[in-house]
């Protein structure tokens, strides 16, 4: 395909002469973008050259127009024959395409068209984009974790309290775990011997687990535990078991009346987690 052109004021003229196809179209797109690059940015193309289109020549005037507009330009066509403009109007671009019947109107018409650099806008955008891109980041504040209540809470005494034997029958034998206990009576009672030996084993773990603090369901008691075990609240005496995820689960008595429950009661369990 050859191409010839001219200027009429800031109109720039292009005359192709031969076929609009897929060897032609991205040359003439080519052309084109290079010209708007440029500088041009109103163009008229006089297609009484042009023999016959072909698909991918209608879809190259449909890139261009495209284009234009996007980026700030117009483009205009005038002398299209009677086939070419059947084709035309079979894809529907001949009422979407700027299609004049003379090269006057198609003068005029673009001759009052007021053209903005878009591509201009569109750097802006993306260089403010840039430019909060470089801004400080977001900061973002959360509660504070566990470790830090503890740290805060240094000043606040809140009592330890230690494992106690869990009976093999599945009752809860309560025991009193405090520093005075008697060992020696303790030691006499050969059930509790293998409690003991956990325990002691356990107790020289201590140091290197990570104290807990949890909240009695009961009482509401702030209690501080090392090691998963049953436990005993030393402020309303309910009993509960700490899991090795930190799970807890409490062992709820029954209120019932003598008769129906017996002098050893009943057991319920609740978890909670």
């Amino acid at each position: 395909m050859e191409l010839k052109t001219s200027r009429f004021h800031k109109i720039l003229r292009i005359v192709p002469k031969g076929t609009l196809d897929s060897h032609s179209s991205p040359d003439l797109i080519r052309f084109l973008k290079s010209r708007w690059e440029e500088g041009d940015r109103l163009f008229l193309m006089i297609c009484d050259s042009i023999q016959y289109l072909e698909e991918e020549g209608i879809w190259s005037l449909s890139e261009l127009h495209s284009f234009l507009q996007k980026n700030g330009g117009n483009i205009a066509f005038v002398g299209w024959n009677e086939e070419c403009k059947l084709v035309l109007g079979l894809f529907g671009l001949s009422t979407s395409l700027p299609i004049f019947s003379t090269e006057r109107d198609a003068e005029e018409w673009l001759s009052s068209l007021k053209i903005e650099d878009l591509r201009s806008k569109h750097n802006a955008s993306e260089d403010s984009i840039a430019s909060l891109r470089q801004t400080k980041p977001l900061q973002f504040y959360s509660a504070p974790s566990e470790s830090n209540f503890e740290k805060n809470d240094e000043s606040v005494h809140i009592p330890e309290i230690r494992t106690i034997p869990v009976a093999d029958a599945g009752k809860t034998s309560v025991i009193e775990d405090s520093p005075t206990r008697n060992r020696d009576s303790i030691s006499k009672k050969d059930e509790f011997g293998s409690e003991l030996k956990l325990e002691q084993s356990l107790e020289k773990l201590k140091g290197s687990a990570s104290d807990k603090i949890l909240y009695c369901e009961s009482c509401h008691s702030r209690l501080r535990i090392r090691l998963s075990g049953r436990y005993k609240c030393p402020a309303c005496g309910i009993e509960f078991d700490v899991n090795r995820l930190g799970g807890v689960r409490y062992l709820e008595r029954l209120v019932v009346s003598p008769e129906a429950s017996g002098p050893a009661g009943n057991l319920v369990q609740s978890s909670h987690s």
